[in-house]
């Protein structure tokens, strides 16, 4: 999946949610929205992995949030926290389900996939993609949200939606 098709699937759930909370959507390659919080912006923008696609492995996303004066994502000196900083206990489980069931779901590569030639350490690395997630997460993990088909973009995006507001709240402005 290119990044453009992830940040729709995303839009779809989380951009009318935005439009009613004020915030508007910013500029750039990736997707985000923005708001004014005091003199500043709050503002808030999913990524995608410059790793890319892989057919077997897919890709994986994160969330990130600042407030700044400027209301472009990644702003020099802005405060800025990814998602799970904002998360509970019980939703960081969740985001480990979560995380899990997409791993659980993706093909095996074939024994002759290119990835399996380039020596034992990154075959060893490409390996571990396929394992799930054994330890609990914690708030200072640094999570990206792996995805393999549009139903794990909609499943994350759902998810996001619904913490939502609290991390908005926690961020630094009234959801």
């Amino acid at each position: 999946m290119k990044s453009t098709e992830v940040y729709k699937l995303i839009r779809e759930v989380i951009g009318p949610w935005c439009k009613e909370q004020g915030f508007k959507r910013t500029t750039g390659g990736m997707l985000g929205w923005h708001r004014p919080h005091a003199d500043q912006q709050l503002v808030f923008w999913f990524q995608c992995s410059q790793d890319g696609w892989d057919p077997y492995t897919g890709s994986k996303f994160i969330l990130e949030f600042q407030v700044a004066g400027d209301p472009q994502p990644g702003a020099s000196g802005a405060r800025r926290y990814r998602l799970p900083y904002f998360l509970s206990e019980a939703e960081l489980e969740e985001v480990r389900a979560i995380q899990n069931s997409v791993i659980a779901g993706l093909p095996p590569p074939p024994k002759d996939y290119y990835v399996f030639g380039l020596g034992a350490a990154t075959s060893e690395w490409y390996r571990g993609k396929f394992q799930p997630v054994p330890e609990p997460y914690r708030n200072q993990d640094d999570i990206w949200l792996r995805y393999h088909t549009p139903a794990d973009v909609r499943r994350w995006a759902d998810f996001v939606l619904a913490v939502l507001p609290t991390s908005i709240r926690a961020a630094g402005g009234p959801a």
